[in-house]
């Protein structure tokens, strides 16, 4: 081969791999409804060659396969070995076939909703990992479809990214960077605009390099313990994955029977190390485990940590003299026995303490509610002698008390009704302008049957 033909191979080599990244190679495809989508079928060399092979494409059904054309909806368009909606609809899913003579290749597709909170659908997100601080880069660009993008926008979760006039974003990787990016393409079709989504879930991960490994905490720890109950000592430290972390707990004359060291446990965190845990566990305490060192170790190739616990006996809490307990009980209950005296001092008197309060202040606060009595006594008017100590009590004993020693203003009927007006009239008028309504009750008062009020 010529060096000049080289180049011309190259091309024809690029153009065919990019024209292949097109085709529709999974049986089982995902659609999301309402956006552009497209089946395609990448022929052989061989069916390519037989340009006499007619190309039909089906949709089967129940009853049997349907032959598709461009009259058949005006969203679908026949292009040879593509097919294409604009949109995609739910009703839309089913099993497609393109045949091509006496070949047939056949499609499964499942059309699903668009989310209504969210700019991209769970199904259709394509997974990446890039290292911390390695070069993270988003490219909008879409194979099919780039000849009919109109514009493009990049979002990072939802969110538009601000300030991006090109639609790629290229920088070094930071942990803050993970998230879930969504290129929207707007794609101008017959005068309309329709949008494709395409969505990465880039997820950051920590640098391969070694760290020492170090133990969480300080390098002595003092617990306090009571003799005769359980204890347990927790040792945790960053390591890298194959680092080990061990408990030593052998005294000269052996291991204590009532000491076990547990099974740790081994989280990974997002820098891509290990946040590893073991317990060491101790039953019922006793004199020989207090005042010993019991040390944890974190080991690897790069070097070793190790922390202390040491264990101290619980201070007793101190008793309280037995004169000063009695002083304050004997306080307590006589602090108890005025609070009930008050109590019920207040509830007996809480009349006479509210007239006090009044009388103290020097003010009333009903002076300014546009009323002129304080209250309306009704009573059974009519003098007969039976009603003779129902009358004087409310003409004589009542103003007597509440209007000469407490100073309150009655309305009584025959004392400040106006003569000459309706009694039916005036009586509502008085005790409207009455803040409270006393009314005298008697079984002449109940049986009577005109009675003022």
């Amino acid at each position: 081969m010529h060096r000049r033909e080289i180049p011309l191979t190259l091309l024809v080599l690029m153009f065919l791999g990019a024209s292949e990244e097109t085709c529709t190679s999974r049986l089982h495809i995902t659609a999301v409804e309402g956006e552009p989508f497209y089946l395609k079928y990448c022929s052989s060399s061989s069916e390519r060659e037989n340009k006499t092979a007619i190309i039909k494409w089906y949709k089967n059904e129940s009853h049997g396969p349907l032959e598709l054309s461009s009259s058949s909806s005006p969203r679908i368009i026949l292009l040879d070995y593509v097919l294409e909606f604009w949109p995609v609809h739910l009703n839309d899913s089913g099993s497609y076939s393109i045949r091509m003579g006496n070949d047939m290749h056949d499609w499964k597709l499942n059309v699903i909703r668009r989310p209504k909170h969210s700019c991209f659908t769970e199904k259709q997100v394509m997974s990446k990992s890039v290292e911390v601080k390695k070069s993270l880069q988003v490219a909008c660009e879409h194979s099919y479809y780039q000849k009919l993008v109109n514009r493009t926008l990049l979002y990072k979760n939802c969110e538009k990214i601000e300030n991006n006039q090109n639609p790629f974003l290229k920088k070094n990787a930071e942990f803050k960077d993970q998230g879930y990016y969504t290129c929207m393409f707007f794609l101008l079709h017959n005068g309309k605009l329709f949008n494709v989504t395409k969505t990465f879930n880039i997820t950051i991960v920590g640098d391969n390099s070694n760290i020492i490994p170090a133990l969480l905490g300080p390098k002595l720890t003092h617990v306090k313990v009571e003799l005769g109950k359980d204890v347990q000592l927790n040792c945790s430290a960053l390591l890298n994955e194959k680092d080990v972390i061990y408990w030593n707990i052998w005294k000269k004359n052996g291991k204590d029977p009532n000491v076990h060291e547990e099974e740790g446990t081994r989280i990974r965190t997002s820098e891509g190390k290990w946040l590893a845990s073991k317990i060491l566990r101790i039953e019922k305490v006793n004199e020989n485990n207090l005042n010993f060192s019991y040390n944890c170790t974190a080991a690897s190739e790069g070097g070793i940590d190790t922390k202390s616990f040491i264990l101290l006996k619980k201070e007793d809490p101190v008793d309280i003299p037995g004169h000063i307990f009695t002083r304050g009980m004997i306080v307590a209950v006589l602090i108890s026995v005025v609070i009930v005296c008050l109590v019920t001092v207040g509830a007996i008197y809480r009349v006479d303490l509210v007239l006090f309060y009044r009388h103290f202040l020097g003010r009333d606060e009903t002076l300014t509610d546009g009323k002129t009595y304080d209250a309306f006594v009704s009573y059974l008017k009519e003098c007969r002698p039976e009603n003779g100590e129902e009358h004087t009590f409310a003409v004589e004993i009542l103003p007597r008390v509440l209007e000469k020693h407490f100073g309150y203003k009655l309305c009584i009927f025959e004392r400040d009704v106006v003569p000459g007006r309706a009694v039916v009239d005036e009586i509502h008028s008085l005790i409207e302008k009455s803040r409270r309504l006393i009314i005298v009750l008697s079984k002449s008062y109940m049986a009577n049957e005109v009675r003022e009020a």
